[in-house]
């Protein structure tokens, strides 16, 4: 990327309206841009950190045989009135009407459609288990949006529905899901919190949620300092004593990044998707969901790895790889087009501004390295490496800038 060709605007001062840190910071590094109450867009900075969250996600889950798949937004009201949710659920659901009374509902969710889809597939148990999933828009009409990237009307969802025969298929897949979002998280550097949940509008018999304890989290958690087992405000004790040891629980803020459900039958039964046993019984499918938030995963990035100049990205989801300055003005672009062509993500910084104000967007925008090109770095010929986490730099010869890179 060059600089003065890219969209890249930033802001010096707070965008107006914007409270929670995330957001202040991905819209004065021009990652997002805020269309309305929970409505953000991605902007090429923020999209490219988006991708590579994504491309991570669809790693880890196709190690667990997940089957991708792309879903409607678009949803017949009939699905949902089967399945009881058209009624049960409040202004959350968007509902459509058209002048033909037709009915619909926008997705806030997609276990309906997936289990009339999964009809296509499931006719005996020699069909199960089975996985499909995807990475789509969902739409959920908050009342009050917040939290900047936390919170949203619109927002991108990984969601994935498995269908067994038994009840340990089912436990397996929910334990090997808990296994690849650890996984997820450990790979963009958050530490979450497994925690005992209430599976609410999901319905099911059990449900845990990912929790990344931070000030800026909307969720109280409440864990054990001794055995560690952690619950969420609806399923905490009354006295908020760990029933195991009973230990006084601590109350901590929190951001749910994902969470697993098992549903048991409680859709299949209700939309009619069955198996035949090696009997030829008919039986219920049972099912189990899970979902992970990549709007909330980019945002909590943000509220957990930041400092007072701006963000400090995973190198796994950077939108590039090195922030290069060139303040010499004569081998920016050499350099820049060496490390293309050695296959490093480079942001070269060709604006004729002070050099002021190139630092503090290379810290604001926080890729990893930054690369600073002067006259006293080449007459050795070199250049100054400095990561975006470190107070200290150094210098390395210009041939050998993408081995440390890598």
């Amino acid at each position: 990327m060059i600089y003065s060709k890219s969209f890249i605007k930033t802001l010096r001062e707070t965008p107006r309206g914007a409270q929670s840190l995330n957001q202040i910071l991905l819209e004065r590094g021009s990652f997002i841009s805020q269309i309305g109450s929970g409505i953000f867009a991605y902007l090429p900075l923020g999209l490219k950190v988006a991708e590579k969250l994504e491309q991570i996600i669809r790693e880890n889950l196709e190690k667990i045989g997940v089957q991708e798949v792309s879903l409607p937004l678009l949803h017949p009201a009939e699905l949902w009135k089967r399945s009881g949710r058209f009624q049960e659920i409040g202004e959350e659901l968007v509902k459509i009407s058209t002048e033909k009374t037709d009915e619909f509902v926008l997705a806030m969710t997609h276990e309906e459609v997936i289990t009339e889809i999964a009809k296509i597939k499931i006719q005996t148990d020699e069909d199960l288990p089975l996985i499909l999933g995807q990475i789509s828009k969902k739409i959920r009409n908050e009342v009050r949006p917040r939290g900047g990237l936390i919170r949203l009307k619109e927002f991108q969802m990984q969601d994935a529905y498995s269908f067994h025969v038994t009840e340990e298929e089912l436990e397996k897949t929910f334990q090997d899901f808990i296994k690849a979002y650890q996984a997820i998280f450990e790979r963009v550097g958050l530490e979450a919190v497994l925690v005992e949940a209430d599976p609410g509008m999901m319905g099911g018999s059990a449900s845990e949620e990912f929790m990344l304890i931070n000030p800026a989290g909307e969720d109280k958690i409440f864990s054990c300092p001794k055995c560690v087992k952690a619950y969420n405000n609806d399923v905490a004790p009354a006295d908020k004593k760990c029933p195991a040891d009973h230990e006084q629980l601590a109350e901590k803020r929190a951001i749910e990044l994902a969470h697993v459900f098992k549903l048991g039958s409680k859709y299949s039964e209700k939309l009619g998707l069955n198996y035949h046993d090696k009997n030829g019984q008919e039986k219920p499918v049972l099912m189990g969901c899970y979902g992970l938030g990549l709007d909330r995963l980019m945002g909590a990035i943000v509220e957990g790895s930041h400092d007072e100049k701006g963000i400090i990205w995973p190198k796994e989801v950077a939108p590039a790889e090195v922030y290069l300055i060139d303040l010499e003005g004569s081998r920016g672009q050499e350099i820049y087009d060496q490390l293309v062509e050695e296959e490093v993500e480079v942001l070269f910084d060709d604006r004729e501004v002070s050099p002021g104000i190139k630092f503090a967007d290379a810290d604001l925008l926080g890729i990893p390295y930054r690369i600073v090109i002067s006259k006293n770095t080449l007459k050795e010929n070199k250049v100054e490496l400095k990561r975006r986490n470190s107070p200290d730099s150094r210098l390395i010869e210009i041939d050998k800038i993408s081995l440390e890179i890598k």
